[in-house]
């Protein structure tokens, strides 16, 4: 589940309340891809490595109107689990768009991992977390089929497979060098 939140700093926390569901996916309402529309030059086209940084992304958020005020990505990794809240910031996405489809990495800040609701008292449409309590970074990789970039333009409909045993992001060589030197980026900070 993907959800739209608005992140406030505070002195050594950072606080954050629900907004609303959102989608990532998706060429007509998904977040990435249309993020990534708002970055693209009349050049870009497949084999192409891109990048959505943090800042990038909190200020599109910030900007559109359809946010209602939200701007950070969050992904609710158990929304289907009452006993274990795991929610986890998206800071960066980083895509590799060839032969038409994009494997991505997303790196993401732990903000609430495995919490039983009822022993924490924590309420997931408005909660804090102190900055020594995110768990950071993680990184985790999907991909997107019948979705890439060509001459400038968003090409396909950007979604992910349907769940399967074998939905693995497969990384080619010139996509896993391009992720893991990216990766290093983050580690190394």
């Amino acid at each position: 589940m993907y959800l739209l939140y608005q992140r406030r700093r505070r002195v050594s926390a950072t606080e954050y309340t629900y907004v609303e569901d959102t989608n990532l996916f998706g060429c007509n309402k998904g977040w990435i891809p249309y993020l990534l529309q708002q970055s693209l030059n009349e050049n870009a086209s497949e084999p192409f490595p891109w990048h959505l940084d943090s800042s990038e992304i909190t200020r599109q958020l910030e900007e559109d109107a359809n946010t209602h005020g939200g701007n950070t990505l969050i992904i609710d990794l158990k929304p289907r689990n009452p006993k274990k809240l795991s929610l986890y910031e998206i800071r960066d996405i980083w895509g590799y768009s060839a032969n038409g489809w994009t494997p991505l990495m997303l790196h993401l800040r732990g903000l609430l991992v495995d919490v039983d609701p009822s022993k924490r008292k924590v309420d997931r449409s408005h909660f804090s977390v102190p900055d020594s309590k995110i768990r950071h970074p993680i990184f985790s990789f999907l991909h997107v089929r019948e979705g890439t970039v060509r001459e400038g333009r968003i090409q396909g409909v950007w979604v992910p497979p349907r769940a399967s045993p074998t939905n693995s992001a497969l990384l080619w060589p010139d996509a896993f060098r391009y992720f893991a030197s990216e990766a290093e980026k983050i580690l190394t900070k």
